[in-house]
């Protein structure tokens, strides 16, 4: 995939510069903007989501250049630090050193993902009962684990990582979708649009978990309880095995989850294995944590 296709947005902050400045707080202040959204006075004040260094938006003024492709970002010469998303790079990140690699995770570049929610985490304890109104918890703290990304062959580095869900993941999906994940039993830290499978391209089942994207085209409760299962199809192109896909959990499940007759159109993400189901390919026995609608506001970012 060329560079062009990566950078979904670039970070536009007026007066921070690449040499000298705080990349934490340039992700924390500055405005995301689209290639569609660029003008000519953001120039020399936009950067790279992931390296931070000087992007430039070719062409400068126009939508289109002259072979009609669309205005896309690329990294200026003038830096040329370690970026995923100037070089793309089949083994993903790795790092020199074990401090490295924690202090990418101090400063939210890199996650390690231990495991997804399986069941719905309790709302905490109080002393007299009342309605929880907190958030959910979409993140709980992991055991210290063994990942294989040193930049030696078979180097590990003993990380924190988290226990989460896709719902977290949706929940600032901006942010994340240019960060590196390490998924479990993976071999290396990798772009989470590099980690994301659209549904319509599956050809066949998949025993290894991977996190998939699709949307939902229609979806209907199979019983008539919240305990039976909601079956919710999803976007396809039928090949010569298999015609159709579909996301089973159960009616209760899906509904919590923001899933429901009325759910045609939404994105929905989910992480597992693909199986199948009649004549058809799909997703089942997902954990609470293990799938989510992806909010409104972020879709453009994969479609």
């Amino acid at each position: 995939m060329e560079e062009k296709n990566q950078i979904k947005f670039a970070l536009y902050l007026d007066g921070w510069k690449y040499d000298g400045g705080d990349k934490k707080s340039l992700r924390e202040k500055a405005k995301e903007v689209t290639p569609t959204e660029y003008d000519i006075e953001m120039k020399e004040s936009i950067f790279c989501p992931e390296c931070c260094a000087d992007l430039f938006r070719s062409p400068q003024e126009k939508d289109y250049d002259t072979n009609g492709r669309k205005a896309f970002y690329a990294h200026s010469r003038k830096y040329s630090p370690d970026c995923g998303l100037r070089v793309k790079k089949a083994e993903g990140k790795r790092f020199e050193t074990e401090e490295q690699a924690k202090e990418a995770i101090e400063n939210e570049e890199l996650v390690i993902i231990s495991g997804f929610m399986k069941k719905k985490p309790e709302a905490p304890i109080i002393d007299e009962p009342q309605e929880y109104k907190g958030k959910p918890v979409e993140d709980m703290n992991g055991v210290l684990t063994e990942v294989p990304i040193g930049r030696h062959n078979g180097e590990t580095f003993k990380l924190p990582s988290k226990v989460t869900t896709v719902r977290g993941i949706c929940r600032n999906f901006n942010k994340n979708i240019h960060r590196y994940f390490h998924f479990p039993d993976r071999k290396n830290a990798i772009h989470l649009q590099d980690l994301l499978t659209n549904i319509e391209s599956l050809k066949n089942t998949d025993d290894i978990p991977k996190l998939y994207f699709g949307r939902i085209n229609s979806s209907w409760n199979c019983g008539k309880t919240p305990q039976n299962i909601r079956q919710t199809m999803i976007d396809f192109v039928k090949n010569d095995d298999y015609v159709d896909f579909c996301l089973k959990t159960t009616d209760e499940n899906s509904k919590e989850h923001g899933i429901d007759d009325d759910s045609k159109g939404k994105i929905i993400l989910i992480y597992g294995k693909v199986t199948v189901s009649g004549i058809g390919l799909c997703i089942e026995n997902v954990g609470w944590g293990e799938f989510a609608v992806l909010p409104e506001k972020y879709e453009y970012l994969l479609y």
